[in-house]
């Protein structure tokens, strides 16, 4: 149990290959492999790694899982901000809906995450202290929509997997 125990509705979208990816313990990890995350993309995405592992919510070996605290009303429009036009016309991709112990959330600044992301994939490197990790959602997600960083995912929280559906591209 979480120290806090309270429980946070996520939603993650994800490859439909991630359901055939839990280990025996129901647990599913990415890997840098998996992911097909090198390069400079993942500089960025091992800093956040770098940064969980200093809070102890994981180890830092593995690439962390994107969530999102949002209105299920939302989720298409979010969809398409997220993913490519390539992506959203493949049938692979599911939502699924988690609920997830609070104490396992790293709640960040979508905004801050792409101007280091992309400027990592500009110069290769990170020149950032990392101090917009652990935002408040309310301060800046007014419309509800929070960014949450997961070390993981567990079986166990998956409330519902449903076929991705973007709204319409044209």
């Amino acid at each position: 149990m979480t120290r806090s125990g309270k429980t946070i509705r996520l939603f993650t979208f994800q490859r439909t290959p991630v359901l055939d990816l839990f280990d025996a313990d129901g647990c599913y990890r990415p890997t840098w492999e998996g992911t097909g995350i090198a390069g400079r993309h993942r500089i960025a995405y091992e800093f956040v790694g770098r940064h969980m592992c200093e809070i102890g919510l994981s180890d830092g070996l593995t690439p962390p899982v994107w969530a999102f605290e949002a209105d299920p009303g939302e989720l298409g429009l979010l969809a398409t901000m997220l993913l490519s036009d390539h992506e959203l016309s493949r049938s692979d991709y599911v939502t699924l809906e988690l609920n997830v112990p609070e104490d396992l959330i790293l709640r960040t600044s979508y905004g801050a995450w792409c101007e280091l992301y992309f400027s990592c994939l500009e110069t290769g490197r990170i020149e950032d202290d990392g101090k917009w990790l652990d935002c408040s959602p309310v301060d800046e997600y007014p419309s509800h929509t929070a960014q949450a960083i997961l070390p993981y995912v567990l079986k166990k929280w998956i409330l519902s997997v449903e076929p991705l559906k973007a709204p319409s591209l044209d």
